[in-house]
């Protein structure tokens, strides 16, 4: 499902359509990095054969390919990511192409073309330098400038955004990519003159809780209200795409980590009694529950008093354990709940009943989580981490509900490329 609303439209406008001065600097930001990139391959492969690009041998031909097109992809791929995260725009670079990097090597691998080691790690090198500057030029390019009307506070932009302070009766300070009022503000006749100017203009004004949602990922649960959340429109298409990418990753995942997971298995047995899988009951996507599967990274009485969070440095979890939750080994199995469609790869976390009646009963709008699958990884999970009360569960439930209400493709694609960090650093984890 992907989900339409008016606020949001705005936010996309600003965040995601207008955030360098003309697309166009976009693309000749793309294309100078792409035509560095093939001059690179070109005197790579004539620096070690002597020869320019008519008499190469096939294997430097068949490296070159398939860098130009991984190159290409992660460059689409970092230009439309730059359109939801600009102000993190360097930090997706290493994942981005990663990942491509990877599917690449398999390709080759697979189809069993015949490659040549030291071109492509010349190159890899190159291209990831280049993506590095291609990053680092769209963030530098890529500032927001907001008027801001006066009484409205903002957290600091850093690099990425310029305020300027508006108050009644000041001439508009041009050129801005958006004007930040409250609700009250924008009814208030002292700004009449400035709402004209702004028409005029072609300026949009954006609330300021949308304006902060956009600008820190999350929503302002004090000011969301049952009947904003009941106004969200699902997209079939999405949910389709969406299910189908769910069946891939999770049917490619256990084909190539079924040895991982054989071994986690073996050493899970061998260092504590009791089944090496965890199974318990979790509620899902419609408030229904399903049987949820994880690496057992607990001793096995670890829940015999009842429900309750992980704390840090709790004695119940395993050496082993600890590092399957550093690394998230330990959700390899609900790869499994991710093909028969219990789970999805990306989406909110699921929980127990017990904790889930809890918090619904402290949160009011906790159970709009479960609108759509939980996930192995979600938005919540790569921004804030693990919450063990609920106060962290409410500022959880923030991030799951602005993902919600802006569940896109290229969203996941965020969502995927910051776990792959997460994992790396094991942030969140407990």
């Amino acid at each position: 499902m992907e989900f339409r609303m008016a606020e949001s439209a705005i936010r996309h406008e600003v965040y995601r359509q207008n955030t360098l001065r003309g697309a166009g600097l976009r693309g000749v930001l793309a294309a100078s990095a792409l035509i560095m990139m093939i001059i690179s391959m070109v005197l790579s492969g004539w620096a070690l054969q002597g020869q320019w690009l008519v008499d190469l041998p096939m294997t430097i031909y068949v490296s070159g390919l398939f860098l130009t097109i991984g190159f290409s992809i992660s460059l689409f791929a970092l230009l439309r990511l730059s359109r939801i995260s600009v102000w993190n725009m360097t930090n997706q670079v290493l994942p981005v192409w990663f990942t491509i990097s990877v599917i690449s090597m398999l390709m080759m691998l697979g189809l069993r073309l015949s490659y040549s080691t030291v071109f492509l790690v010349i190159n890899w090198t190159s291209a990831f330098i280049l993506l590095m500057a291609f990053g680092y030029m769209i963030r530098r390019f890529s500032v927001i400038r907001a008027g801001v009307l006066e009484g409205i506070n903002l957290p600091d932009g850093g690099q990425s955004r310029q305020d300027y302070l508006i108050r009644p009766g000041e001439t508009l300070p041009l050129p801005l990519d958006a004007v930040v009022a409250t609700p009250q503000q924008m009814e208030d006749e002292h700004f009449i003159a400035l709402l004209t100017d702004m028409a005029i203009n072609k300026i949009p004004v954006i609330p300021d809780h949308v304006f902060m949602e956009a600008i820190t990922g999350r929503m302002d649960l004090k000011r969301t209200d049952a009947s904003t959340l009941m106004q969200l429109v699902p997209w079939r298409r999405y949910a389709l795409l969406k299910r189908l990418g769910d069946i891939a990753m999770a049917s490619i995942g256990i084909v190539v980590l079924s040895p991982v997971m054989l071994l986690l298995y073996g050493l899970i047995r061998l260092e504590s009694p009791g089944n090496p899988i965890f199974v318990q009951k979790r509620v899902g996507a419609g408030g229904g529950e399903f049987t949820m599967y994880k690496f057992r990274s607990m001793v096995a009485s670890a829940e015999g008093d009842g429900a309750k969070f992980a704390s840090q440095n709790d004695n119940r979890i395993t050496r082993l354990g600890a590092i399957m939750r550093k690394t998230r080994l330990d959700e390899l199995p609900q790869l499994f709940n991710v093909l028969a469609g219990s789970m999805s790869m990306i989406g909110p976390r699921p929980e127990q009943k017990a904790l889930v009646d809890d918090l619904a009963a402290a949160i009011p709008l906790y159970r709009f989580r479960h609108v759509i699958r939980p996930g192995i990884t979600g938005w919540a999970q790569v921004m804030q981490g693990y919450a063990d009360d609920v106060a962290s569960t409410d500022v959880k439930l923030s991030y799951d509900l602005f993902y919600i209400k802006n569940l896109s493709l290229m969203m996941d694609f965020v969502i995927f490329f910051k776990t792959l960090k997460t994992i790396i650093t094991g942030f969140g984890s407990r």
